[in-house]
């Protein structure tokens, strides 16, 4: 049985067929009239008839037709299309709909851009180059930096009308941002890269008292601040794998002394990795800003000539989509862009589907989907989010009835900007939902995050994640006895480097006493750490695997947990949220209704088998978790060719079987590594990254390198502030990253030096070449 039918299969056994296809919504009506077909257009208005040549205005506009249709039985059979026409949407409220704007599984209805048209919505204003100003007031140009001055330049946001500025360090509610022709803009902040560290915490934070921290910082800060107004930390404070934003209260920079207002979810730490921003006396960097937001007056320095880049600022707080008890609607072939919030929540509701869509830079989460059945986000680019991606939650914990909410065939990257961790790619919560062929990359923590019962996650292509966390994982759940029945099967986690931080990372990771989780079919390549790490949990069944150039295969981790401790009251609380000695639950885990009687903490019947290991540690870790458990017929070999014949770049993978290795597994099951990620063509396609925003080059040094993610793109250009840049002379391409010569670097001065890239499609992007003596 193939991947997919495989993946059919369990979602008619386990998910109850709930699962929604989105190749439904492409069926076609057999025949369309002029009532099925409505417009809106940039040029519309909204008294018109909705017509291609009288189009309307405005989404309510063409909503409140299709409302008119449904409450008067005129609903065609085969739904009503709201075609958009090409064309940049300023949102400066929420687009709603409700239960009235309902279609139904045969006739549903779809808001979709126009064929062949480039439909955005976008939730902020494009600040004109003219509304820009040099600084000019001597007190603020002695603020800014050597490097910054007669660079940055101004814009009083108070005289166009907004006011409207957020407060930092809520990742809830986020603060406006600045984004330069899509890049989002970095608040002045020290270090420009990396953090300094905490010397010693003087005094514990006490929020009941109204108490924040003081503590001491390690690194000198080159420049001498003024004021600390608006001034704020971010910081991993007391571990590696949660972070909290403070604000400062005062700053002592001789002494390296600092109070703030507020403590941390963890205990501040000495050695802990934080860093300052927004703050304007540390605006030294091309593509930096701050924002006053007592006068209203942004300051940036720009990463290249303002006429050449597009200016915008985040503005809409809240979803730029809602839809409430809304069933059969489909959004399809739009971008959504540029907002404080979330891009579409669909909160209860039936089949709805969000497809073919961009959507990118947002606050929030791009699609929040909180109940309802058969709701899914199906062959979407997302990226640039400041939270996570996708948010699944749904089904009835109690008679453990899945949602069948999906996420699949998307491609996740870049999230977690603001909120760096606990943010991830796709969140499952709830009963019964799925992630499935989804290309995962490129963020700092987690790629996935359950919560619940009878997940499945499978065929997802995951890389370049746990990028600044430790004690982390691409999968990852914790804390639960109750959480049963979820699958992670026939994943590709691979190229997760190991950090230097004090706990490891890992592929999948089930934490303190995750229990009852089925791993089979997974392929790890390349993981630092460890591809399982197994927390003192029981009857998780890991089997099946594939294992290649990684650390430790299976790492089993000891924990002690004892009444009354917090974490201990957490663990056994979830049996009081659920009715795990039901009729239901009693058949659906049988051992659960009596794992309270059978020393709940011992890591009991854990199975590891028939899984293989090439070049790869073997199990270690915590004696017990091994003793308790099941090991058997697992094979470590040395290399690949031990095995058949595997190209894991072109995703092949084919087994031989009467390859010696083969004699100590009972009938190892192929594995369709091809079927990994996503699977559809004609998604949006991801813009062109770079490996850095600052490059460091000392003066008359050699070469430097700059990586390029290039997502199907080409580089077409590069240009600094004197102009375009020559190939071959000032640069060489050379596989996926650019040489930038030494002859050109000779010539730039010392500072900050802006370079653009421009690439066959998608947004520039920019770097900075800081040449120091």
């Amino acid at each position: 049985m193939t991947g997919l039918k495989l993946l059919a299969a369990l979602g008619l056994m386990f998910w109850g067929g709930a699962s929604y296809s989105p190749m439904q919504a492409d069926a076609a009506p057999a025949k369309q009239d002029a009532q099925t077909l409505l417009f809106v257009s940039k040029n519309g208005n909204d008294a018109n008839d909705g017509t291609k040549n009288k189009p309307f205005a405005t989404l309510e506009k063409a909503r409140d037709a299709v409302r008119e249709r449904i409450r008067g039985g005129k609903l065609p059979p085969g739904g009503v299309k709201i075609l958009i026409r090409g064309g940049e949407y300023r949102l400066t409220h929420t687009f709603e709909l409700d239960e009235r704007d309902s279609g139904t599984p045969e006739a549903p209805i779809t808001y979709q851009a126009f064929e062949g048209e480039k439909v955005t919505f976008v939730g902020g204003d494009t600040l004109s180059p003219s509304l820009f100003r040099p600084v000019s007031d001597p007190e603020i140009l002695a603020k800014i930096p050597q490097e910054g001055r007669g660079s940055v330049v101004q814009i009083d946001l108070k005289a166009i009308g907004l006011t409207d500025y957020g407060k930092l360090g809520n990742h809830l509610a986020v603060a406006p941002e600045l984004f330069a022709s899509g890049n989002v803009m970095t608040l002045a902040r020290w270090p420009n890269s990396g953090f300094t560290t905490v010397e010693q915490v003087v005094a514990k934070a006490d929020d009941a008292a109204g108490k924040g921290y003081t503590f001491t910082y390690k690194d000198g800060m080159p420049h001498a601040w003024t004021d600390v107004r608006d001034a704020w930390m971010l910081g991993y404070w007391g571990n590696d794998w949660a972070t909290n934003d403070l604000e400062i209260q005062t700053i002592d920079q001789r002494q390296k002394r600092i109070e703030t207002y507020k403590g941390t979810s963890y205990a501040m730490k000495a050695g802990q990795r934080f860093y300052f921003y927004n703050v304007l006396e540390e605006l030294d960097m091309p593509g930096e800003w701050v924002l006053n937001r007592e006068t209203g007056m942004l300051y940036v320095f720009p990463p290249a000539p303002l006429h050449q880049i597009k200016l915008q600022l985040s503005l809409l707080e809240q979803d730029m989509i809602r839809t409430d008890r809304t069933s059969n609607v489909i959004f399809s072939g739009f971008t959504l862009e540029i907002s404080r919030g979330n891009g579409i929540t669909i909160q209860g509701g039936e089949h709805n589907l969000i497809r073919n869509m961009t959507i990118r830079n947002m606050g929030g989460y791009a699609v929040k989907i909180d109940g309802g059945r058969g709701n899914g986000v199906y062959g979407c680019s997302i990226y640039g989010t400041g939270n996570g991606g996708i948010s699944l939650n749904g089904g009835d914990s109690g008679t453990l009835t899945p949602a069948g909410n999906y996420a699949d065939n998307n491609d996740i990257s870049d999230y977690s900007r603001i909120k760096l961790t606990y943010a991830p790619a796709v969140e499952i919560n709830g009963v019964g939902n799925r992630a499935t062929h989804n290309n995962i990359h490129d963020a700092p923590h987690f790629a996935i995050q359950f919560r619940g019962n009878d997940h499945l996650i499978a065929y997802n292509d995951i890389y370049d994640v746990v990028k600044e966390t430790a004690d982390a994982s691409a999968i990852y759940s914790g804390r639960s006895f109750v959480w049963r029945g979820n699958a992670i099967n026939y994943n590709y986690i691979h190229d997760i480097a190991a950090s230097n931080l004090r706990v490891s990372t890992a592929g999948i990771y089930l934490d303190d006493y995750m229990s009852g989780v089925e791993m089979r079919g997974n392929v790890f390549y390349n993981i630092g750490k460890q591809a399982f790490k197994l927390a003192n949990g029981r009857e998780n069944v890991v089997e099946n695997n594939l294992v290649i150039d990684s650390g430790t295969a299976v790492a089993f981790m000891a924990r002690n947990y004892k009444p009354g401790e917090k974490n201990y009251n957490s663990l056994m609380g979830k049996f009081d949220q659920v009715p795990y000695r039901g009729v239901v639950w009693s058949e659906r885990y049988p051992t659960l209704p009596n794992l309270l009687n059978d020393e709940p903490l011992l890591p009991k019947r854990n199975v590891v088998r028939n899984n293989i290991f090439v070049n790869s540690g073997p199990i270690t870790g915590d004696p017990l978790n091994m003793q308790l458990g099941t090991l058997e017929n697992n094979v470590s070999v040395g290399k690949l060719s031990d095995i058949g014949t595997v190209d894991l770049k072109r995703k092949t993978l084919e087994l031989n079987e009467a390859a010696e290795a083969f004699a100590g597994l009972t009938a190892f099951q192929p594995i369709a590594l091809r079927e990994t990620g996503v699977q559809i063509s004609g998604l949006p396609r991801v813009p062109a990254r770079l490996s850095a925003r600052i490059v460091e080059h000392p003066k008359n040094g050699d070469a430097a390198s700059i990586g390029m993610d290039l997502n199907g793109n080409r580089l077409v250009a590069i240009q600094d502030i004197r102009g375009p840049l020559k190939e071959g002379t000032d640069y060489i391409v050379r596989d996926a990253s650019v040489v930038l010569q030494k002859a050109y670097l000779s010539t730039l001065p010392e500072g900050p030096q802006a370079l653009t890239f421009s690439f066959s499609g998608g947004s520039d992007a920019f770097v900075t070449v800081l040449v120091k003596p």
